[in-house]
C-alpha cells in the first residue's frame, strides 16, 4: 500500500514511555550505560515526499531520578531535513543548530494504535562516547497529557523543548 504524507504537515512527534530507553557506549572505559532519551519533531512542512521542521533531544543517565526541567542543561536543537517514500521508507537529516556533525535516522511509517507513527533508528557520537537509539514517534496534539508533560521528563512541555528553534524557509 502506498500512501500521500501530506497530513505530516504542520504535526508534533514525541517518545512514548515504551521507547525511551537508548545505550551509550564509552570507548575510553569500554563501557555501555542505559539513557532515557526523550526527542520532540514538529514537521513544519512537506512537499513531493520531502518534509521539514525542527527537533529537540534531551537525554539523562537511566539511573537518574527525571528532574523537572531536563539534566540541569538545554535540550539540544536541530533543524530537521527528511525524505518519505510512497511505501513508508523514511531518510531523516538532524543538523544541529549549535554547529557540529549531523544525525542520521532511518525508519519508516508504520500503522500504530488508531493512526501511525514512525519506527526510528539512530547513532550518533562525539569523541569517545557513541549513543544509538531505536524508538517510535507518536503524534502528540495540544490538550494531550504528553504535550505538557512529556515522558521520562515529568513537567517538561513540547512548548519548552522547542523553544527558540526556528523552522526552515521554502524558496519559491
Amino acid at each position: 500500500m502506498t500512501m500521500t504524507w501530506s497530513w505530516l504537515e504542520d504535526t508534533y512527534w514525541c517518545v512514548p514511555s515504551v521507547s525511551l530507553p537508548a545505550l551509550r557506549f564509552d570507548q575510553d572505559g569500554n563501557t555501555l550505560t542505559w539513557l532515557v532519551d526523550q526527542t520532540v519533531w514538529h514537521i513544519t512542512g512537506y512537499r513531493d515526499g520531502y518534509f521539514w521542521g525542527v527537533c529537540s533531544a534531551l537525554l539523562r543517565d537511566a539511573g537518574e531520578a527525571a528532574p523537572e526541567r531536563g539534566p540541569g542543561s538545554r535540550p539540544r536543537g536541530f533543524t530537521m531535513l527528511g525524505s518519505v517514500t510512497p511505501e513508508g521508507a523514511v531518510h531523516l537529516t538532524f543538523i544541529p543548530t549549535s554547529g557540529g556533525s549531523p544525525t542520521i535516522g532511518l525508519g519508516r511509517i508504520v500503522p500504530f494504535e488508531a493512526g501511525h507513527a514512525f519506527e526510528m533508528q539512530m547513532s550518533t557520537g562525539s569523541g569517545s562516547q557513541t549513543n544509538a537509539h531505536w524508538a517510535f514517534m507518536v503524534p502528540v496534539r495540544p490538550g494531550d497529557s504528553s504535550w505538557d508533560s512529556l515522558p521520562g521528563f515529568e513537567g517538561l512541555s513540547v512548548d519548552t523543548m522547542l523553544e527558540g528553534l526556528e523552522p526552515p524557509t521554502v524558496e519559491k
